[in-house]
């Protein structure tokens, strides 16, 4: 088996919109907007394939019928295998206003619910793709109405049918599904700390809280740190990989596209440095865009070229 298939649960449209300041109460005139099909599978599929086309990548979830359109254009249009699963009502929208100093508002709108029946449609699928793709991502939140264990079985069943599982998740669904032992989880440093009850603060505190939740069985633990880069502990090793973007216009995506890299990482045989490397920047080319985009591979190969990557203290 080879390439990667992605499950989002609760995609969204994002309207990422750009304006000098924003100022509450008044008439706010926007300099610039962009719409792109997301949620955090959604990206990250269209991440690897922007950057490997030769790379199999499929993606399933659930969408709103009523606002399908856009998405079924953006997977056909970047060649991405669609498998999504429709049900009544609109899939949320997500308004991110972006202000010159870099400040990011979040608007996110309430999208469709679903009901118990419906969930065993995307575990099916998501079994039935597991079996012909190397790694699944299960990724980001459950919309209203599915059960907080739902990436937990959604795990069990691509493991049964043969795939690694990289769980980008947080909260409740988080918690649920690290009994499975996911191959790799992906939090930032406040997911991180809410999941142990503790506050992360630093490269090193991440690093020690990686290894707490290794112990439980998750394989890789990578830890974004915003401006500080990432943690990446796998086996008795780990690594801080840190580098600037050659411009900063949106955060939006910048995670996704993290977890993106890895799996490339992963599926070109890449050591554990070497995929910290590509991932940070595949989230730094992220950062120099407007909305979930990467910048072309070669401008990737040069941001990675200039990612610093060193082994922490302590590990062997």
């Amino acid at each position: 088996m080879s390439g990667v298939a992605t499950v989002t649960p609760n995609p969204a449209l994002d309207l990422t919109t750009l304006l000098p300041v924003l100022t509450p109460g008044a008439v706010n005139r926007v300099r610039d907007a962009q719409e792109d099909p997301g949620g955090k599978g959604i990206n990250v599929a269209g991440f690897i394939a922007s950057q490997a086309p030769d790379v199999a990548v499929a993606a399933t979830g659930w969408l709103g019928e009523a606002n399908a359109a856009p998405f079924h254009a953006f997977l056909a249009a970047t060649g991405i295998t669609n498998h999504f699963i429709g049900v009544p009502g609109s899939t949320r929208i997500n308004v991110k206003i972006v202000e010159d100093d870099e400040r990011v508002t979040d608007l996110n709108l309430p999208g469709f619910a679903v009901e118990a029946a419906i969930e065993e449609a995307l575990l099916e699928t998501t079994g039935m793709l597991a079996r012909g793709h190397a790694w699944v991502a299960l990724c980001g939140s459950l919309p209203r109405g599915a059960a907080p264990d739902l990436h937990a079985r959604l795990l069990r069943r691509a493991r049964e049918a043969g795939a690694k599982v990289m769980l980008d998740a947080s909260g409740p669904s988080l918690e649920a599904a690290l009994g499975g032992r996911p191959d790799c989880i992906k939090p930032n440093g406040e997911e991180l700390g809410e999941l142990l009850g503790e506050r992360i603060a630093g490269v090193a505190d991440a690093a020690g809280a990686a290894g707490r939740i290794q112990a439980r069985g998750v394989g890789t633990v990578i830890v974004s740190l915003g401006a500080e880069g990432a943690v990446f502990a796998e086996g008795t090793l780990r690594v801080h990989a840190v580098g600037r973007p050659s411009a900063l216009r949106s955060t939006v995506g910048a995670g996704d596209a993290m977890v993106a890299g890895w799996l490339l990482g992963v599926l070109r045989g890449l050591s554990l440095p070497d995929r910290a490397r590509l991932a940070t920047a595949f989230s730094l080319g992220a950062l120099s865009t407007l909305g979930p985009r990467l910048p072309p591979p070669a401008e990737i190969e040069a941001l990675a070229s200039a990612v610093t990557v060193h082994t922490l203290p302590g590990a062997t």
